[in-house]
């Protein structure tokens, strides 16, 4: 059994923001993302390499993915369980995050928190079955 089980956002309707997230990237960055929640989602103790507090911003951690020079940052939360990790915002880092996506990804926390039927599993990206399957 894994130690973590990932959560992502819904919005209002029940959209999914964090996929929404990924699939707007690059294919491979997307990938990658996924890779490493499936890897994190499999371990204990998470590497600073792989996962860091904000300085300011105590309760939001941000998950840290390179990929073809760009820095993303899926961020999120512990909680709303002690064993789950809640993906509510993504960004591509330039440099220092912005003060509103900390508030936006924060705000999306609290909402969490608050209504729990505003989050669902990680939807890892499927592929289509190869044609032999079908």
């Amino acid at each position: 059994m894994n130690p973590w089980l990932f959560y992502d956002f819904l919005d209002r309707r029940g959209n999914n923001l964090m996929r929404a997230w990924l699939d707007s990237l690059p294919a491979k960055a997307a990938a990658k993302i996924d890779v490493r929640i499936l890897y994190m989602q499999s371990i204990a103790l998470w590497p600073e390499k792989f996962a860091s507090a904000l300085r300011g911003w105590p309760d939001l951690i941000e998950l840290r993915v390179a990929f073809g020079g760009a820095q993303y940052r899926p961020l999120g939360f512990y909680g709303p369980h002690p064993t789950a990790f809640t993906l509510v915002h993504g960004v591509i880092e330039k440099g220092k995050l912005p003060r509103r996506v900390l508030e936006v990804a924060d705000g999306n926390r609290k909402i969490v928190l608050a209504d729990r039927s505003r989050i669902r599993k990680h939807e890892f990206k499927r592929q289509p079955a190869p044609e032999s399957w079908r």
